[in-house]
């Protein structure tokens, strides 16, 4: 009876650490030309049925190796269920002070996730997240692909 009450238990909690804990996962690789144009918006949308976990909201940036910016500036735009909007403005760093990535760097691709919301509570509901370039040009070069996630806080 006891082997099969910790066999039990064992599966229990296996089953548990298996569950997914993200709740939206999109990214977007078609930057025509490896270019991000100041003006292309990109937009991504969820919607959150649990309102009494913790959220953690990331930004996916990812771009050749040795990327030839510092940082970047980037402009987020979110769009609660209520109605409300906060627009976060910042300058992602691509590179420490010794000038070295601070992406994932595999080969020539580097995958940079950067935390936008940190724990935080999201009400049930729509949102809606819109993410843009502030780059000085008509276009942000070597942009391999733009994402977004959110997961359940750890």
């Amino acid at each position: 009876m006891k082997t099969k009450l910790l066999l039990f238990c064992f599966l229990f909690v296996m089953l548990i650490s298996c569950e997914p804990s993200g709740i939206y996962s999109k990214f977007d690789k078609s930057a025509e030309n490896n270019r991000w144009p100041q003006s292309e918006t990109k937009t991504y949308e969820f919607t959150v049925d649990n309102d009494t976990l913790l959220y953690d909201i990331k930004f996916h940036f990812s771009h050749v190796y040795d990327y030839q910016f510092a940082n970047v500036p980037i402009n987020f735009s979110i769009e609660s269920p209520d109605g409300k909007k906060e627009n976060i403005a910042i300058d992602l760093a691509i590179k420490n002070d010794k000038g070295e990535q601070l992406a994932n760097c595999s080969g020539d691709i580097c995958d940079l996730i950067y935390k936008i919301k940190e724990k935080i509570k999201l009400l049930k509901g729509n949102y809606k997240i819109t993410v843009s370039n502030r780059f000085k040009g008509p276009y942000l070069p070597n942009v391999l692909g733009i994402g977004l996630e959110v997961d359940k806080a750890e």
